[in-house]
């Protein structure tokens, strides 16, 4: 049995290279996420292309997922670093000028009152409005650290009105939509609105790419579920949502938000802080490998390393202890996950099902968008599964999706067995197979076909096709 749970892997200054590329892909990356907070458009199309590059060298599917960086407030402003005492005053104004520091977005100033907090720097500097003028609001600090220009603020308070795409925002789509990325991760967002305004702008430039719904916003939370009426898959983004949503909170909302997804069949990314230990050490520590099996327990079909593969000292040992852990959680985990299927999930459900009574070598989904193979993954058979498309994108994309051990592209064809032909050119001949595919080739949602392909109805393709 071959990892179900996938591994999402940053690009950063430390693996921008062909031989970290490479190897990452080789020891297991399926994923690779391209922080577009920094960089240029030029410098990710390079790493798209090499990652694209690698991945055709080494015959394996990786799916590239543009992360646009969404309307994150920073420190502005601030000539040099701060360090704050707990008590300290700080001024927070729409124009740094003095002591007084502005922020990425000063309009945010005239929507707080006195007494809102406010948070610096992943929330380990929070403070408190004591006092507010037209333009400046005077702060009271809670707790000690460091601040400096460009660290992240947040506002706990409900209510504050942001657009979840900035103008840099719809350029990095347009250009996401120009080179073909994968998958698409849209930050901060809020309802589901957001997601229907980036997918108009990839679809106007060409693109359909899945949509990824980081869910970091209080706001968020509260409209999960047309958010995920609308959306290709989530991230539980667990750093910006612990500071929005308070740290303890986040266990319980990540067991929320995974079980949602997966009751809908769509593929779910677990973030942040994973294996922050092997930023700078060769081995995690027992609590990591605790959550990273968690999260598998919860339902993630991915699992995400941010620094850790981007400026970490060792980026190849964080992907190997993520390969080594998934592998030994997944043996622990129910043969069939008990979900009630939904009508339009019969097949997939039944190909899970049967597949635990019979013997075969995996499930073949023949999928045109890939749906049906998300419908089956819901489902968490043991066995392995294997996606046939004819579409060079899906098959990218479906390297995110759980359990899907292999990818196989064949050409389209209005005949059934000529496909299963296809594919048996491509697998073991003498193997059975648990197939579904639909009446009509090429049609999305057209699945309506459970079968065996046993030895008896091998060996008719094989006299029909090689006589």
């Amino acid at each position: 049995m071959g990892r179900k749970v996938k591994i999402v892997a940053t690009l950063g200054p430390v693996t921008n290279n062909r031989e970290s590329v490479y190897q990452l892909i080789k020891t297991g990356v399926n994923v690779f996420r391209l922080n577009f907070s920094y960089g240029t458009h030029e410098s990710h199309h390079k790493s798209f292309k090499l990652i694209r590059e690698c991945a055709a060298e080494l015959g394996k599917e990786v799916a590239i997922m543009q992360d646009i960086c969404g309307p994150k407030i920073r420190i502005q402003g601030m000539k040099d670093i701060r360090d704050v005492n707990k008590g300290d005053k700080l001024v927070m104004s729409k124009t740094a000028s003095g002591s007084a520091f502005s922020i990425t977005y000063p309009h945010i100033i005239d929507q707080l009152e006195e007494g809102d907090e406010v948070y610096f720097a992943d929330g380990t500097v929070r403070s408190k409005v004591e006092k507010k003028t037209d333009d400046t609001l005077t702060l009271r600090t809670m707790t000690s650290g460091q601040l400096r220009e460009g660290k992240g603020v947040n506002i706990p308070k409900s209510g504050i009105k942001m657009s979840a795409l900035t103008d840099k925002d719809k350029a990095d789509l347009k250009f996401a939509a120009e080179i073909g990325i994968d998958i698409v991760a849209v930050s901060f967002v809020e309802t589901a609105s957001d997601i229907l305004e980036a997918r108009k702008i990839l679809s106007d430039n060409g693109s359909d790419a899945w949509i990824i719904a980081k869910i970091e916003r209080k706001a968020a939370l509260k409209n999960l579920d047309e958010i995920l009426d609308v959306t290709d898959g989530i991230m539980v983004a667990r750093g910006d949502l612990g500071v929005e949503a308070g740290i303890f909170s986040v266990p319980g909302l990540q067991k929320e938000m995974i079980k949602k997804a997966n009751e809908k069949a769509l593929p779910v990314i677990t973030a942040t802080q994973m294996l922050t230990s092997m930023l700078h050490a060769a081995s995690p520590t027992r609590a990591e490998i605790s959550d990273i099996a968690n999260a598998v327990y919860d339902g993630s079909d991915a699992v995400m390393l941010s620094d850790e593969t981007a400026v970490g000292d060792f980026p190849v040992e964080a992907v190997e202890v993520m390969v080594k852990t998934l592998l030994d959680t997944q043996t622990h985990l129910p043969k069939i996950k008990k979900i009630k299927p939904d009508k339009a999930e019969g097949f997939a459900h039944a190909a899970a099902e049967i597949s635990g009574d019979v013997s075969c070598r995996a499930i073949v989904s023949f999928s045109t968008s890939g749906y049906t193979v998300r419908q089956i993954a819901k489902f968490r058979p043991r066995k392995s599964l294997y996606a046939v498309t004819f579409d060079e994108k899906i098959s990218h994309r479906l390297a995110l999706v759980w359990g899907v051990e292999r990818i196989i592209n064949i050409d389209l064809d209005i005949s059934e067995n000529r496909m299963m032909y296809q594919f048996l050119q491509k697998v073991n001949k003498d193997e059975p197979y648990i197939v579904t595919m639909g009446s009509q080739s090429g049609v999305k949602g057209s699945t309506n076909m459970v079968r065996l392909l046993d030895d008896a109805a091998r060996e008719k393709i094989f006299e029909r096709f090689e006589k």
